[in-house]
């Protein structure tokens, strides 16, 4: 007679393969996270002497000068302890949101909600010449619609489908009026700390967010089922 093999039963329901990914997925979210709180901490080293890092913004003339790095870090860049708080602290929550995606497919909303931010903000006026951009709001504001498209397919009752309907709809009505008047909800409450906010930014970067967010449900849904 052959001896039984007793068999293996991995913790969790896994397979050792499934269990090695997760693993794996884990840590590259930590470090993704780690490297965001790293970057936004090194470019903003210049508040802690109560300076602006000018070299980091974006400027119209200084990228067309050569300066072309200022496309890439001018969200992580902000104008007071206050604007970086409250840009850092929405934007690390809502990323959060985009956890259980795959990273290109969180990079390519966070870069899509990004482009469209600068994208509309160079389009609406002539601010964006002189003050230069910079923050995470339109990117949060991009992501802010993403959660609540996420929250509306991932719904299993009504109520909760209709609170990521109301999100969704209150998040680009006030992008939108924010455009059209030229001025960000509410801004006599921040006294000042977030610098000449470009409100359109905020449009764009819901714009951009929702176009990448059709692209890769698109994506999804052609992909084959386990």
């Amino acid at each position: 007679m052959n001896p039984t093999i007793p068999s293996v039963v991995i913790p969790g329901g896994l397979a050792p393969g499934r269990s090695s990914t997760a693993s794996t997925r884990t840590v590259f979210w930590r470090v993704e996270l780690w490297a965001f709180a790293v970057l936004i901490g090194l470019l903003n080293l210049p508040l802690f002497t109560g300076g602006f890092p000018t070299m980091f913004n974006f400027l119209p003339d200084a990228v067309s000068a050569g300066e072309w790095w200022r496309v890439i870090t001018h969200p992580f860049v902000h104008v007071s302890f206050y604007h970086l708080l409250l840009d850092a602290s929405v934007f690390f929550l809502l990323y959060a949101e985009l956890r259980d995606k795959a990273w290109f497919e969180r990079f390519t909303l966070l870069l899509s909600a990004g482009a469209g931010s600068l994208l509309v903000s160079l389009w609406a006026g002539p601010t964006i010449q002189t003050r230069g951009l910079c923050g995470f709001s339109g990117i949060a504001h991009g992501l802010a619609a993403v959660s609540a498209l996420e929250m509306m397919r991932g719904a299993k009752d009504k109520t909760l489908w209709r609170v990521g309907l109301a999100s969704l709809l209150l998040v680009v009505a006030k992008s939108l009026v924010e455009a059209v008047t030229g001025h960000i909800a509410i801004q006599w409450l921040h006294f000042g700390q977030l610098g000449f906010p470009i409100a359109a930014c905020h449009a764009g970067g819901v714009l951009g967010a929702l176009l990448a967010w059709l692209g890769v449900s698109s994506r999804q849904k052609r992909q084959p089922q386990p």
